[in-house]
């Protein structure tokens, strides 16, 4: 008996803590102006709690009161929406359960018996009510369900003309993603197994990220290594054929950044074929090259572009300085090796009718003055520069620099894979913003101009056709980074239109046609907040389209948690938060909520379109944000050490540094609604989504508190609630999509009609970059995905160097 009412007392006096925290939390949180629930439920825990304590009856009821009072609060608060009904109920069943087992030991006033045999039947309903819902954290729940019915094939010669390959980073120029091939289908994906296993021998490790989607030529697999290393690799068998390494330089403005995300392919032969257009004069060096009729071409970490011999791997001698471009030249002297001012290139060039066509990365708000985001383009032949365009200049001129003059600092780049229309001649490219990325105030109108825009140019003149601007005087990082999808969309009277599809980190998706850049899906400018720091750059209104996912703004019941405790601390910070939509701007006052987060929307993996049937497939970053100014003197003070993707950006030139990270509770979870990233169908004849599902779990995701370890903890458990993402989905002809850039180590196999998983296998490691796949020689298609390790663990764990192909037996 003794034991029994010193239990009570404890959980008693533990329930009643609880309560007064839940409380007082609730009072906060309703001078703040939100919702009164945390007030009331915490005043019925108490009760509880004391009742508990003084082992009176009361306790009971009042647990089943505020039970119920808990799930008709989230209902009606939210419905049914899973992962937002889960927190706000799941303590206050697991009480009433506690409680409804203690009532043998309570007592009534009134000396009426006490119905054991109720409260064990009740905490058996409730028991089995909190399992159930608990067991739903293990399966996806999809945002929007698919109807089931599946989409017509309105173009079934899509994606024959790219035959057995995939000879370019999107599989074509187009940026489509799709292969014709349905021997993997729907029926059969259960089967697949590994056909090979290849390791680079190059770990990703020291701030190295494997995101390489790799080609197929004929018979040979082609991919690099985050260390600039070309590699070929036999497409049947995985045997390695030859391997190149450039030897890049290291700096200490990016030894911690890294990457290689494919590479491009030439082939000299089909280009000595093709007649010229009317105007052009032919190249002349094409027909009178004697080796290396098939090209590789690469560029580096250290800003070269490199040109190797498909079938041996040697450098092609007769391109640029033997065999190589230095991509510096008439870049400012500090365009790489300082330790401020970083040029390279990361993403794969588009290579096409005989130019490389590359932009480049800079490191993003450290300084004012960075190198500028010239995008230029060479002969695939010779190396030779063939123009070359900034936004200083924009339409007004093209033509490459003389030796000894520098193209201007300071202009938005272009760090993506471009598009190409070969009928049109023109080839598409996203830009970013002038950096540094938080602070307008020195802004020039060019850079207002091409900040986050799509632009047109003819492929063999770099001569501007049209530009069209995603964002206005972007204030957030938003830069533009995914490769465009060029699509032909058919019309009612039935024609086809030339549409670009443009994904954007704002996760609004911009439908343009290809000739004119005019919207073919609405685009609305609306008004945004505009009260800036003193001396920034603001625009009244920025574009909206007509298409997007994900972005709905954000409010008070949109916070989310774990428990109901962290949930209530996230609906305490949101309303403490400076949050008038998406567009905030900044202040060094109180913290900002930046909404879409800077990861994205849409990142550089960008979508896939399966022309076949005209449905779009966006896997999107749903991360919030929150940022503020702060002097360098300040952060000197708090320790902050800037850097280029931390947490604090120190904007040297500007008046201020930014401070900015994730928006999270103190258990470490977002402090908003899952999923964290998802998966989308779209269909391009309606604009109508055919169905939305979570993408990917928790269950190697480590998680960071200040309750665990320093390293953190790794759940270990398959909770599928839609994580962020990298990389993009591989669509296939056999109903199929795969998609591997996610935090959990899995390749996985979606429904194309449903969304649903029909298929996924364990992964060595995270990946990063897009599956694709081909028919080999022995007749089988492949898909193959490179797996070395997910995105920014801080860490060299968990990491890894894998390439692997999958086939049916």
């Amino acid at each position: 008996m003794r034991k029994s009412v010193w239990l009570l007392g404890a959980l008693g006096a533990l329930v009643t803590i609880a309560g007064a925290a839940l409380a007082a939390g609730g009072v906060y949180l309703a001078v703040l102006g939100g919702a009164w629930f945390y007030l009331f439920a915490g005043i019925l825990l108490c009760i509880m709690g004391y009742g508990l304590l003084r082992r009176r009856f009361f306790a009971w009821p009042v647990a089943l009161v505020l039970a119920l009072y808990s799930v008709v609060w989230a209902w009606w608060e939210i419905g049914d929406d899973f992962w937002q009904f889960l927190p706000r109920v799941t303590v206050f069943l697991g009480f009433a359960i506690l409680a409804s087992v203690c009532v043998p030991w309570l007592s009534r006033k009134n000396g009426l018996p006490v119905p054991k045999k109720s409260a064990f039947a009740t905490a058996g309903a409730f028991l089995i009510a909190l399992v159930a819902l608990i067991s739903g954290i293990f399966v996806p729940h999809a945002e929007v369900t698919a109807s089931g019915e599946a989409a017509p094939v309105i173009n079934p010669q899509a994606g024959h003309e790219g035959g057995n390959d995939w000879s370019a980073w999107g599989r074509n120029t187009l940026g489509e993603k799709y292969v014709q091939f349905d021997q993997i289908n729907k029926s059969n994906v259960k089967d697949l197994k590994v056909a090979w296993t290849y390791r680079t021998g190059d770990m990703a490790v020291d701030g190295a990220e494997y995101q390489v989607t790799p080609l197929k030529v004929a018979d040979t697999v082609y991919l690099c290594t985050p260390l600039s290393k070309v590699i070929a690799v036999d497409a049947t068998t995985g045997k390695e054929k030859w391997r190149f390494d450039p030897h890049p330089e290291i700096f200490e403005s990016d030894k911690g950044w890294k990457r290689c995300r494919g590479v491009g392919y030439a082939d000299l032969d089909q280009l000595a074929a093709k007649k010229p257009a009317s105007g052009e004069v032919a190249d002349t060096a094409v027909s009178t090259a004697a080796t290396c009729r098939k090209r590789i071409i690469e560029t580096t970490i250290d800003a070269r572009i490199v040109a190797l011999d498909a079938e041996t791997g040697k450098l092609c001698e007769d391109f640029g300085n033997g065999g190589y471009v230095d991509l510096t030249v008439n870049m400012p002297a500090d365009a790489k090796g300082g330790q401020q001012g970083s040029y390279n290139v990361t993403s794969a060039p588009l290579v096409a009718d005989g130019v490389i066509m590359v932009g480049g990365r800079l490191n993003d708000n450290l300084t004012v003055g960075e190198p500028g985001g010239v995008v230029r383009g060479y002969d695939v032949v010779s190396g030779k520069i063939l123009w070359a365009w900034d936004a200083k200049r924009g339409a007004s001129d093209s033509s490459p620099l003389p030796a000894g003059e520098t193209y201007p600092r300071e202009t938005p780049n272009f760090w993506g894979t471009a598009a190409y229309d070969p009928k049109l001649g023109l080839a598409y490219f996203p830009t970013g913003n002038q950096t540094p990325d938080f602070w307008t105030g020195d802004r020039h109108p060019y850079s207002n101009e091409y900040t986050d825009a799509i632009v047109a140019v003819d492929l063999k003149t770099g001569k501007e056709r049209w530009h069209f601007r995603t964002a206005n005087i972007d204030q957030f990082d938003y830069d533009v980074s995914t490769q465009p999808i060029l699509y032909d969309m058919p019309q009612r009277d039935g024609t086809t239109l030339p549409v670009i599809i443009q994904g954007t980190k704002r996760s609004q998706i911009f439908v343009l046609d290809r000739r004119t850049g005019k919207p073919v899906y609405p685009v609305e400018q609306r008004k945004v907040p505009t009260d800036v720091m003193p001396g920034m750059q603001v625009s009244e209104t920025q574009p909206y389209s007509a298409l997007s996912v994900g972005v709905d703004k954000l409010k008070e019941s949109d916070m989310w948690g774990a428990t109901i405790f962290d949930q209530l601390y996230c609906r305490i910070q949101f309303k403490k938060l400076r949050y008038e939509g998406e567009w905030t701007p900044l202040s060094d006052k109180q913290d900002t909520l930046i909404w879409p987060g800077y990861y994205g929307g849409q990142n550089w993996g960008s979508m896939a379109i399966n022309p076949a049937t005209g449905t779009l497939y966006v896997n999107d970053i749903r991360m919030a944000m929150v940022g503020r100014f702060l002097s360098r003197e300040e952060a000197a003070k708090g320790g902050l050490k800037p850097s280029t993707e931390g947490e604090y950006s120190e904007q040297k030139g500007t008046p201020w540094g930014v401070e900015r990270g994730m928006f999270l509770s103190p258990l470490g979870t977002p402090c908003f609604k899952p999923p964290f990233g998802s998966l989308t169908a779209i269909d391009l004849a309606n604009n109508k989504v055919k169905w939305q599902v979570p993408l990917g779990g928790i269950q190697d995701a480590t998680i960071h508190n200040n309750f665990l370890p320093k390293e953190g903890i790794v759940p270990n458990l398959y909770i599928p609630l839609g994580m962020p993402n990298l990389g993009g989905p591989l669509v296939t002809a056999g109903g199929l999509s795969f998609f591997h850039g996610t935090l959990d180590y899995y390749l996985r196999a979606f429904d194309n009609d449903t969304g649903k998983e029909v298929w996924r296998t364990r992964l060595p490691v995270g990946g990063q970059g897009t599956p694709m796949s081909y028919i080999g020689k022995d007749g089988k298609q492949y898909i193959v995905v490179v797996d070395g390790g997910a995105t920014r663990t801080g860490t060299n764990k968990n990491r890894g160097d894998y390439v692997i192909a999958y086939a049916l037996p």
